[in-house]
């Protein structure tokens, strides 16, 4: 997700492992390593902090992994650059059931990934302080990429000259973008979930939540939402704060930010039934709704995807960098380049009014201070649309995918505008962010069509290596 550092998907899918010590390394000789056995081993490379100031000859080490099991050195063949978004990494994709292994074992690739600047322990200070993270931009990452992938292959015993991106998420934005802004470096990109369009006011997103969550999920949602309120109003804010274990989010905003986003992320990530089908029998059967959803944050949300106290603007102020935290990094990146503020629609909300466009800009405010000219951290997404396209992002061999119930895919490509840039919906009540990539928790319902869309990409893929 993008509210959340997309280190949750990771933890959802299974990527989240190990982290291994090693000196920093330069890159494999071309090529005494024949293959990879470890592919939990990370290596690391010299970056340059800022790409837009030649004076500035500050580096950086970040962190790479490359998955060789499918390249044939001696008849050699394409790289696929795996972009890794907002939260740290332990490896390359290596699941049988990941789309970037099935595309890379059909296509004799290469998987190589780097980690972005500033997340795990890709960091450039220790100090995230606000003024440190002033290198945390897209357009420093796309540089890092274009930097990284072009050293890294020529290190590679018969490379092709042939790179495909893949990415999901803010990922999937980043492999679009890449090709947008680099197209001499690869032949075409996977944008999964991809967030290319910047929205301030993304009331959109609790909009597609309840359209995903049915009718009924829908008012049991807003049932909770509503009794949660009164609790708060009427001063016993503590008390249900402590039901949800969430005592640590003493802004009720916090609180309110947090109530919705457990509640979409289990829409978005594929737990349709586990969220839905408890609170549809208690709003039935007078239930506790409160006592229900409570046990659904805790044995379902709190299990795959986080804790409350994550949420609490005090845990966000922290500026010591931690290999493990990425909220700070990335309210960063919203508060100064993309919005996506999950703001209550007008009429028919999911979630609190008190999560509206005033605690946004406070919250941006209260984490990041003000700045030395006495302004505020606040996107212009207007700007950011112009540089990269917004929704009508216009480039040549970039797939995008989306999953039909994923509210995110409010802020991709809605229809395919150009014959370059194809897009595919994987499409089943289950079938969230990023689902072409990585499946459905626990299997996508039937009927999906999630082979075939599968099978598409590969077939584009091939065409692009011809």
């Amino acid at each position: 997700m993008i509210t959340r550092p997309f280190l949750l998907l990771l933890l959802i899918l299974g990527l989240i492992s190990c982290y291994c010590n090693a000196w920093p390394l330069p890159f494999p000789k071309k090529q005494s390593i024949e293959s990879n056995p470890n592919i939990t081993q990370y290596y690391w490379y010299n970056q340059i902090l800022n790409h837009y100031d030649e004076q500035d000859q500050r580096t950086f080490a970040q962190r790479y992994w490359y998955n060789d099991l499918y390249y044939n050195y001696n008849k050699g063949g394409p790289i696929i650059l795996y972009i890794n978004g907002e939260g740290p990494v332990s490896g390359p994709p290596s699941s049988q059931q990941d789309a970037t292994v099935i595309y890379a074992e059909a296509l004799g690739a290469l998987i190589v990934t780097l980690e972005h600047r500033y997340y795990g322990n890709s960091s450039p200070f220790q100090d995230l302080s606000t003024e440190n993270l002033k290198f945390l931009t897209s357009q420093q990452a796309l540089n890092d990429l274009a930097n990284f992938v072009l050293d890294f292959a020529q290190n590679i015993t018969n490379f092709n000259g042939k790179i495909i991106t893949i990415g999901g998420s803010y990922s999937g934005a980043l492999s679009a973008w890449f090709r947008l802004k680099f197209p001499h470096i690869t032949v075409g990109a996977l944008a999964s979930s991809g967030v290319v369009n910047a929205i301030l006011d993304f009331t959109a997103f609790d909009e597609w939540v309840a359209h995903s969550a049915g009718n009924d999920c829908a008012d049991a949602l807003r049932l909770v939402t509503k009794t949660a309120e009164l609790y708060v109003l009427s001063g016993n804010g503590l008390k249900i704060k402590t039901m949800f274990n969430a005592q640590t989010l003493v802004e009720d905003g916090d609180f309110f930010y947090w109530l919705a986003d457990s509640m979409a992320e289990g829409i978005q990530y594929g737990f349709h039934d586990q969220l839905c089908l408890p609170l549809i029998n208690a709003m039935n059967n007078n239930g506790d709704m409160l006592a229900t959803y409570a046990n659904y944050t805790a044995n379902v949300w709190g299990v795959y995807l986080g804790t409350p106290a994550e949420y609490a603007t005090s845990w966000q102020q922290n500026t010591t960098h931690d290999i493990e935290k990425a909220d700070r990094q990335w309210w960063y990146q919203v508060c100064t380049e993309f919005g996506y503020f999950q703001n209550a629609p007008s009429s028919g909300s999911i979630r609190s009014s008190f999560v509206n466009m005033t605690y946004h800009k406070d919250h941006c405010l209260q984490v990041f201070g003000l700045l030395k000219d006495g302004s505020q951290l606040w996107p212009d997404t207007e700007a950011v649309n112009y540089y990269y396209g917004g929704n009508h992002t216009a480039g040549t061999n970039i797939i995008f995918t989306e999953g039909s119930q994923d509210p995110w895919s409010r802020s991709s490509i809605l229809h395919e505008e150009y014959a370059t840039e194809p897009l595919f919906v994987v499409t089943c009540e289950n079938c969230g962010h990023c689902v072409d990539l990585r499946g459905c928790p626990g299997g996508c319902s039937e009927p999906n069509n999630l082979f075939e869309v599968r099978n598409e990409t590969l077939s584009i893929f091939s065409t692009w290596l011809e």
